[in-house]
C-alpha cells in the first residue's frame, strides 16, 4: 500500500514512500531515523546530459561547506547522468573530498568524442541508416540503427576512471550506507533502480517502480544513461533498459526506501518560467521537439510533484495534530539546488566548441540557432562545462548558510549511528577548532580564476 508523507519544503520535490528497512524505525516526530535517533542525510542527482557538470559544481561547493573527508551523504541516488555522477561519488566515499576532486577534474577535462563518437564517417554511416530505414530500401536487408550516436567512448571512460569496488569498501568502512542508479525497463514499462548497500535494505515493488539489490556494475550505469534514441538501450540480463528519468515519475522515492530522510537535490534546470514567444513564429522541427522531449523527461516530474506536495501540505496544515498523527505520516526535508541561469544561454555562448559534425546534424535538424535546448545536453566541452561548474559552486556557496543548517544536524553523531565499525576519528562538528578544508573556486590576483583542489593538491586552471 503506498503511503502518504509531509514534506519540508525547499524546491522541488517528488512524492516518497515510507522505507521498511529492517535497521530503521519511525520517530517520536514521524521521521524515519536509525536506531540512535538520528536522521540521515540523502543525494539526489536526476539526468542532464552536459548539464551533468553544474552538478559536479554544486558537489564541489558542498565539499567546502561541509569541510573533511567524511561522507555527508550516506544514501547517494542517481539517473541518467546523475547515476554517472553518484556512483563515481559513492566509490569514493570514504574519502568525499578526494572524490568530488575527481569527479571536478573528469568534467573540467571532458570533451565530446569522449562520450559519443563524432568522426564524420561514423556521423555519415548513421544519417544513412537512419535515412534508408524509412525508405523501401529498408526490405534489402539494411540493418536499422539503434541510435543516433554511439556511445561507446563513454562505457571506456568509465571503465577507466570509477572503480566501482570502492563501493563495497565504503560500504564495509560505514562510509555509505547505499547507492543506487534508476533505469528503465523497455520490456516491462517500469524504473527499476538497481541499487548496493548494507544489510538489511530490502527491496520494493510499486507502482511502475521497482528496487533491486545487486551489485553496481559499468552497465547499469550506461543503461541509466542511454537517453532514448540518441544513445543505443543497454542489456541487463534478459531485459533492454533505457533512460532512468524516463519512467521515474517519483525521483525522491529509492533515496527514501534506502533510509534518507532529509534530501539534498541538485537539478539541471533553472527554475524561471519562460515567456511567450513575442518574434516571429516558426514551426518547431524534430531537433526543437527532441529538445522539450529531453527537457521533459529530466526535469518535468521534479518540478510537477513540488505543486502535489505543495497541495498535499496545506491540506494537512487543516487537519488538527490527532487527525495527522492517526494518518501515520512523516516529515521529509527537501532542499532543491538548481541553476540561476538559463542553461541554453552559456549553451549558445560556447556553441562553437561543439564539433563541427554536431553542429551539420543539428543544422539539418532544423535546431541550431533557434532553441538551444537540445544542444544544452549533448555539448560536452571544457569551455561549456567549466561555465557549468563554475555556476553549480556560485550557485550552492550563496546558500551556504542554508546549506549548513540543513546539514549541520547531520555530521558526526548521524554517520556514528550507523557506521558499523568505526575506523576513524569523526569530529565533533566541521567548525570551531576543526578548520573546513578549502575546496572550491577562488580568484588569483595575478592569475585567472583556478579550482582549488579538494585533497589540497596542485590547482587546475578553468577555461
Amino acid at each position: 500500500m503506498q503511503s502518504n508523507h509531509t514534506h519540508n519544503v525547499t524546491g522541488p520535490i517528488a512524492p516518497l514512500e515510507r522505507f521498511a528497512g529492517r535497521r530503521w524505525r519511525e520517530g517520536r516526530r514521524g521521521k524515519v531515523q536509525s536506531s540512535q535517533g538520528q536522521p540521515t542525510a540523502g543525494l539526489v542527482l536526476p539526468g542532464g546530459g552536459a548539464r551533468g557538470a553544474y552538478q559536479a559544481g554544486a558537489l564541489q561547493a558542498i565539499c567546502e561547506i561541509v569541510g573533511g573527508e567524511d561522507n555527508p551523504f550516506p544514501v547517494i541516488m542517481g539517473a541518467s547522468v546523475g547515476a554517472i555522477n553518484a556512483v563515481a561519488l559513492a566509490a569514493q566515499a570514504q574519502t568525499f573530498r578526494t572524490g568530488v576532486s575527481r569527479i571536478v577534474d573528469l568534467w573540467s577535462r571532458l570533451t565530446t568524442d569522449q562520450v559519443y563518437r563524432t568522426d564524420f564517417s561514423t556521423i555519415m554511416r548513421s544519417g544513412a541508416q537512419w535515412i534508408a530505414s524509412l525508405t523501401p530500401a529498408s526490405s534489402f536487408g539494411i540493418s536499422r540503427p539503434n541510435a543516433i550516436f554511439d556511445n561507446a567512448p563513454l562505457a571506456d571512460l568509465l571503465r577507466k576512471h570509477i572503480d566501482l569496488s570502492g563501493i563495497d569498501k565504503a560500504i564495509k568502512s560505514g562510509a555509505l550506507r547505499s547507492v543506487g542508479v534508476t533505469a528503465s525497463s523497455y520490456d516491462r514499462a517500469r524504473a527499476i533502480t538497481f541499487f548496493q548497500g548494507v544489510d538489511g535494505l530490502e527491496q520494493w515493488a510499486r507502482v511502475r517502480r521497482d528496487g533491486v539489490a545487486v551489485k553496481l556494475s559499468i552497465d547499469h550505469i550506461l543503461a541509466s544513461a542511454a537517453l532514448p534514441l540518441i544513445f543505443p538501450a543497454r542489456r541487463i540480463g534478459n531485459e533492454y533498459f533505457g533512460d532512468g528519468s524516463l519512467r521515474l515519475t517519483s525521483p525522491l522515492s529509492p533515496a527514501i526506501h534506502c533510509g534518507a530522510d532529509r534530501i539534498i537535490v541538485i537539478g539541471v534546470r533553472d527554475a524561471k518560467p519562460q515567456e511567450a514567444n513575442s518574434g516571429t513564429l516558426s514551426y518547431p522541427g524534430l531537433g526543437t521537439l527532441s529538445g522539450y522531449l529531453l527537457d521533459m523527461i529530466f526535469m518535468d516530474n521534479l518540478d510537477a510533484d513540488i505543486e502535489r506536495a505543495r497541495r498535499v501540505d496545506h491540506t494537512l496544515s487543516l487537519l488538527s495534530q490527532a487527525d495527522r498523527n492517526a494518518t501515520q505520516l512523516r516529515d521529509v526535508d527537501v532542499l532543491m539546488v538548481q541553476p540561476s541561469r538559463d542553461v541554453r544561454e552559456i549553451a549558445r555562448e560556447h556553441a562553437h566548441e561543439m564539433p563541427w559534425t554536431i553542429r551539420m546534424m543539428l543544422k539539418r535538424l532544423g535546431v541550431w540557432g533557434r532553441d538551444w535546448r537540445l544542444p544544452s545536453y549533448l555539448l560536452f566541452e571544457p569551455g561549456y562545462c567549466g561555465a557549468l561548474l563554475r555556476l553549480g559552486y556560485d550557485d550552492t556557496m550563496a546558500r551556504r548558510e542554508e546549506i549548513e543548517k540543513f546539514l549541520g544536524v547531520l555530521q558526526a553523531p548521524q554517520r556514528e549511528s550507523w557506521r558499523r565499525k568505526p575506523r576513524v576519528r569523526v569530529p565533533a562538528s566541521f567548525s570551531g577548532q576543526n578548520q573546513p578544508v578549502r575546496c572550491g573556486l577562488r580568484t588569483s590576483a595575478s592569475g585567472p580564476k583556478q579550482r582549488a583542489n579538494c585533497d589540497g593538491r596542485a590547482d587546475i586552471p578553468l577555461k
